[in-house]
């Protein structure tokens, strides 16, 4: 499987921005991939979106969703990108995926942060796509930061590959390292490989610390973490491709190992403690 995560530079200019994700995706088909990720609230911009809500629309997103259908039945690829999801009178923080099946399938971002509050509400599913190359879930930003029991529910229930999209910026609470970390606790806890698209630039005063990668475990040497693409971390504009194979994993905790065939992983345990008084 090939699967490309995109450091992204978004502009005040939704037009341009869904221009810039179409260049970004046609890169992206000419080198083969299968799959191609764009980071949180890219087609707006993170700050862009936080400090004008009105800069985009249904209409608009719907000519995004509608242009990466289009390439996603064409060109056999799947594209997950991050935008405003509205339903009925309530707006979600949101990864749309375009299938090559000509379906839409959207992650709502359960767990928002800060100033999200004043304007989205809380997704409550999480999202699992099966695919050919196996079964895929989904994180927002503060879903992968703060929230381990996400990603764990998704190993729990099979996925092999976890897709974040995420807008961390560096600050002095943020380092350039800080969604490194977060990646590599994942990857090393659960065995599983982890493709992370980040924003980059500067929007309204803030930094982006980009940072987009693919990363995993390399099952033949039971090495716990290998970048795949990016080790470097780059902090500038650009897409970055990976060659993975989401089966040869590392998931023991879950199904056992070659010391015993039990799993570590209990969860009937766990949900035990939490009905304790």
């Amino acid at each position: 499987m090939r699967i490309s995560v995109v450091n992204f530079k978004s502009q005040k200019d939704v037009i341009k921005n869904i221009a810039l994700m179409k260049d970004y995706i046609e890169k992206a088909v000419y080198s083969g991939t299968d799959f191609v990720v764009f980071p949180e609230l890219c087609i707006t911009g993170y700050y862009y979106f936080l400090s004008d809500p009105k800069m985009i629309n249904e209409e608009l997103v719907a000519q995004a969703v509608s242009m990466c259908q289009k390439i996603s039945c064409k060109q056999h690829i799947y594209i997950c990108f991050g935008a405003p999801y509205y339903e009925a009178d309530l707006i979600y923080n949101a990864a749309f995926i375009t299938c090559p099946d000509n379906t839409v399938k959207i992650y709502k971002k359960i767990h928002i942060c800060g100033y999200e509050h004043q304007i989205f509400s809380k997704g409550r599913k999480p999202l699992i796509l099966d695919t050919e190359y196996g079964k895929i879930g989904f994180g927002i930003c503060y879903d992968t930061i703060r929230f381990p029991e996400l990603i764990r529910y998704y190993c729990y229930k099979g996925v092999n590959l976890y897709v974040n999209l995420s807008a961390v910026t560096e600050d002095a609470q943020c380092d350039a390292c800080y969604l490194k970390r977060v990646i590599e606790y994942h990857v090393l806890s659960n065995g599983i490989y982890i493709a992370s698209s980040n924003v980059c630039g500067i929007q309204n005063g803030d930094k982006f610390s980009g940072g987009s990668c693919v990363a995993g475990p390399v099952r033949k040497t039971e090495k716990p973490i290998h970048y795949y693409c990016n080790e470097e971390l780059s902090q500038e504009p650009g897409i970055f491709t990976a060659e993975i194979k989401p089966d040869e994993n590392l998931r023991m905790i879950f199904d056992g190992n070659r010391f015993s065939p039990i799993p570590d992983f209990d969860m009937n345990l766990y949900y035990s403690w939490y009905q304790e008084r």
